[in-house]
């Protein structure tokens, strides 16, 4: 410690408690070893503290590794449930739509087999009527 503050000390004492002090007093050997000790604490408390200022960094970057990779394989795995959602909905239209075109196929054909009834009943009327013309006409000559 620096004469200076040494005497700055010594001052200090008088002028609070009115005791006059000299430069190999026990006391301010005291006061010199704890201003040594306290700035021993003080660097040991800035490595400290710098070493656990490390640490946090090392495990934030950790845990900001981890958390990407947790959440990268989150949206994959959603991707991919959202394809199989929407290839499995797909599908289903697909087969909805395969099966209301079957279904109006088969409404189609069961209607165009109706009609085809019908004409080949009035076909066969149509004929039934000519034949009887025709015979009609050949008994009358």
């Amino acid at each position: 410690m620096n004469s200076n503050k040494l005497d700055a000390l010594i001052e200090r004492i008088v002028s609070e408690h009115g005791i006059v002090l000299t430069q190999d007093d026990p006391i301010l050997m005291m006061h010199t070893l704890n201003d040594v000790l306290l700035e021993q604490n003080e660097k040991t408390h800035a490595e400290l503290l710098s070493n656990y200022q490390a640490t946090l960094e090392e495990n934030f970057n950790r845990w900001c590794e981890f958390s990407t990779k947790k959440s990268n394989a989150m949206i994959s795995a959603s991707v991919s449930n959202a394809q199989l959602t929407r290839d499995q909905f797909l599908e289903s239209c697909i087969q909805l739509i395969d099966e209301r075109i079957k279904s109006g196929e088969g409404q189609e054909i069961y209607e165009l087999t109706r009609i085809s009834r019908q004409v080949a009943i009035i076909n066969l009327l149509a004929s039934t009527l000519i034949l009887l013309s025709v015979a009609i006409i050949l008994m009358l000559l």
